[in-house]
């Protein structure tokens, strides 16, 4: 029977997992302490939060929230870093950190989490490859509006030939300018 601070820490962590949309699985043993509060900071400006838990009151936690087995990757020391609005925001701001901060002690990426269940790392770069959500809306609008642009002007283009060939009409026969 876990103690009532770590019970307290399942439950904690169970809400926060069944709010999740998307986590990446660190190792970052032996950053100092200020190296971890610039991860922090970072990834919290990306609304990405960090937890540092053990791994069995993680898995504890991931099996109340109903996600796939993680035991396969909760090996070692464990955090979490999370997001409960964007799936690609842990990714990217985690890869962000890694690209921007050269440390000696290198933060090791374990796993992913998506839809309940793992990913592997190589998932986990490709999701910060993806653009941003706005780029994303940008680009699925523009591919929808480029062809029904082309074709309302396809559609368009007999009735504004024959305007065309009225007024050039009514301007020979010596009318006045049509409108």
């Amino acid at each position: 029977m876990p103690t009532e601070a770590k019970a307290a820490v399942i439950d904690e962590m169970t809400e926060k997992l069944k709010q999740t949309r998307a986590a990446v699985l660190l190792q970052i043993e032996g950053l100092t302490v200020a190296e971890i509060s610039e991860l922090r900071r970072r990834l919290t400006a990306a609304s990405v939060e960090l937890h540092v838990v053990k791994n069995t009151l993680l898995r504890i936690a991931s099996e109340r929230a109903q996600y796939k087995d993680l035991s396969g990757i909760l090996h070692g020391q464990t955090s979490i870093a999370l997001s409960t609005e964007d799936e690609v925001a842990p990714a990217k701001a985690v890869s962000d950190y890694l690209r921007a901060v050269k440390t000696a002690r290198p933060i090791t990426i374990k796993a992913g989490i998506l839809d309940r269940g793992p990913i592997a790392v190589s998932e986990v770069e490709a999701l910060a490859k993806v653009p941003p959500r706005d780029q994303v809306r940008a680009q699925v609008v523009g591919a929808v509006q480029g062809p029904l642009s082309h074709t309302y002007s396809i559609l368009s283009a007999p009735l504004r030939d024959i305007i065309n060939v009225l007024e050039a009409r009514i301007r020979q026969l010596g009318g006045e300018q049509a409108a």
